[in-house]
């Protein structure tokens, strides 16, 4: 029995409350949101809290919905007492941003990708204090999210009711997220103490999905833009500060509840609104060199008045088709400055609507091609023109500029609907909590990559090289190894806690450990490669550098299984003797679980017809960018 059951348990018998709230955590690259929803009222999205007051002197209003994804530390910054975050970082502040996308080193850039997203890091966004790893700046930023939860909770039901009362925090990640990603979000959100009281616990949840279920959910209770039918076909484009998510869900039923499965394997890509940001900065530096470059971070990076300016300014473009003229005011001294460009009286950067359409249309595009990828796919998967409506969903979707371009490229020509939320940044964050407070999720997901582990077969005259063959020591035979066995493949079909068995063998000898190391390998590339060290794979499990911009479809480690099977009877294995000694074959299986409802990868070892010691995995740490 799960310690979550066990609170159940213990709820019924009114030994422990019998109700929990359930937190829905949106931790973005550029905001973060959050919301909450007690188990005690009605299951329904009208009852979720979205958490709408934030601290900090530099918000617009009273009421908003999310804070800024940035923290500034008191090393950095002698004028403060304590480390400032969201709102209460100021303009001028040496401040941290754009961390979340550091969380992912592990993953190599694609060809939906930022390509800019390669030098970010010499521009000083994605930066790290010294001596800091992302996962401890993430944490130290969620430490400061966590306490206002419980603050905003408390609120509601008073410090004493909150004390004894479950908290189940339900973590939005993007589902293109490696899996070490995915585990170093988690581990952010212990340290920073989610999780931490008895019987709370922390589950992942992808974004698209989450955004999905509060959409569905919307669309099938309120016909308002046309109800979702049974058999329809919905696009989920999840488009985020950082990353841009896609999901194809098939709606299988509405009444008497919503069931819904994916259709095809999603895709997506780090090309979210901060690369239009990225392309501001390019133009900037194109247009006024070094007078911009050289400039500090407080005055041109997240957080600044500049970039508070343009932030007006990107969400208000597409809203009128008139060309217009508008002005950033910075203090930069610029040498002969273009007056089309600068205004060197007023020290305003001069911007034109050409030059929002330069800015966007790159990332618009990207985002365009990776939905008409996955359109593309959906009629493979079906055998038809299945999708009928496409949501926007997340902070970028609120843009009128890409709204515009999705009903020009699809409702014009595909007549496929394209709706957005009510309030599309905080469907993300309501759909987490939906699916802690109802239980709804797809029904059926398809695997995003090829997941596998490395074995030996007998080697195969004229096929295998004699460079990768060597003589088992048990069965003497000649083998050939760096075989790949894939576990499961890129677009199988799973549900929930979905588990695939893996027998080994191992040949031990009595003055060797017991515990035995597996790599886990992952494979995004339609093909599934035979070898481990095919052309174009990194099987390794350090990386300290690769080629800028390089799109890596190959075999990639995912981290290193350890299996530890100290103290099993090795009386009940067969052994042999040769000229070393005595060689026992050590047979075990290692059980994968896909989509435990902790959103992680989680393994266990059978070994003599039992769950046999610990099993724990260690992910790489490449990095990419």
């Amino acid at each position: 029995m799960s310690s979550l059951e066990l609170i159940d348990r213990l709820g019924s018998l009114g030994l422990v409350p019998s109700h929990r709230i359930i937190v829905g955590v949106d931790y973005g690259t550029t905001y973060t949101g959050a919301s909450y929803v007690s188990t005690k009222g009605k299951a329904d999205l009208d009852n979720i809290v979205l958490i709408s007051s934030w601290p900090g002197p530099t918000r617009d209003t009273e009421k908003i919905l999310k804070t800024p994804s940035r923290i500034a530390y008191k090393v950095d910054n002698p004028q403060v007492s304590k480390q400032r975050w969201g709102y209460q970082v100021e303009p001028g502040m040496m401040a941290y941003s754009w961390t979340k996308l550091l969380l992912d080193e592990n993953t190599p850039l694609t060809k939906y990708d930022d390509a800019t997203l390669d030098d970010s890091s010499g521009t000083g966004i994605l930066k790290l204090p010294k001596g800091k790893t992302a996962v401890d700046v993430v944490s130290n930023y969620l430490s400061e999210v966590y306490k206002h939860i419980l603050k905003s909770i408390a609120k509601q039901i008073t410090d004493e009711a909150l004390s004894i009362t479950p908290l189940e925090f339900w973590f939005t990640v993007p589902a293109i997220w490696s899996d070490q990603a995915q585990s170093a979000t988690r581990t952010a959100a212990q340290r920073a103490g989610f999780g931490s009281r008895m019987g709370d616990h922390i589950f992942l949840i992808s974004e698209p999905e989450a955004a999905a279920i509060a959409a569905l959910k919307k669309y099938t209770t309120n016909s308002m833009g046309g109800s979702v039918k049974p058999g329809d076909g919905v696009l989920i484009c999840d488009c985020g500060g950082g990353t841009v998510d896609i999901t194809t869900y098939l709606v299988e039923a509405t009444h008497p509840e919503l069931i819904f499965e994916e259709l095809c394997t999603g895709i997506g890509g780090k090309c979210g609104s901060t690369a239009v940001d990225r392309n501001l900065y390019q133009l900037m530096s194109d247009r006024f060199g070094d007078a911009f470059d050289s400039l500090p971070m407080r005055r041109k990076g997240p957080g600044s008045e500049f970039m508070k300016n343009f932030e007006v300014i990107k969400r208000d473009f597409g809203n009128s088709d008139e060309e217009r003229i508008f002005e950033l005011p910075i203090n930069m001294t610029v040498e002969d400055p273009n007056p089309q460009h600068f205004d060197d009286e007023e020290r305003m950067v001069i911007i034109h609507s050409d030059d929002l359409r330069s800015i966007f249309d790159p990332v618009v595009n990207q985002i365009l091609s990776l939905v008409r990828q996955q359109m593309k796919d959906a009629v493979a998967e079906a055998g038809r023109g299945v999708i009928n409506r496409v949501i926007l969903a997340g902070g970028f979707g609120d843009s009128e500029y890409l709204r515009e371009a999705f009903r020009k490229e699809f409702w014009s020509t595909d007549r496929v609907t394209v709706t957005v939320p009510d309030n599309p940044q905080a469907a993300i964050v309501q759909g987490a909590a939906l699916r802690g407070l109802q239980g709804l999720r797809s029904t059926a997901k398809k695997c995003r990559r090829h997941y596998g582990t490395v074995i030996g077969i007998p080697f195969r005259e004229g096929i295998d090289s004699e460079h990768d063959s060597y003589i088992d020591s048990f069965s003497g035979k000649k083998m050939v190894s760096g075989i790949m066995e894939w576990i499961i493949a890129k677009g199988e079909k799973y549900s929930d806690n979905h588990s695939c068995m893996v027998p080994f063998y191992r040949n031990h000898r009595d003055f060797y450990g017991l515990k035995f190391y597996e790599k886990l390998y992952s494979c995004d590339s339609n093909h599934d490669p035979e070898r481990v060290d095919e052309p174009g794979s990194y099987p390794w499990s350090h990386i300290t550098s690769s080629p800028s911009n390089t799109h890596l479809e190959g075999v990639r480690c995912v981290g290193s299984i350890c299996t530890d099977l100290t103290g099993v009877d090795l009386g009940l294995f067969d052994y042999k003797y040769d000229s070393i000694g005595k060689v026992y074959r050590i047979e075990f299986e290692l059980k994968v679980v896909f989509g435990a409802r902790e959103g992680l990868l989680k393994f266990e070892t059978i070994c003599q017809g039992k769950v046999s010691g610990s099993t724990t995995i260690d992910f790489s740490t490449a990095k990419f960018y």
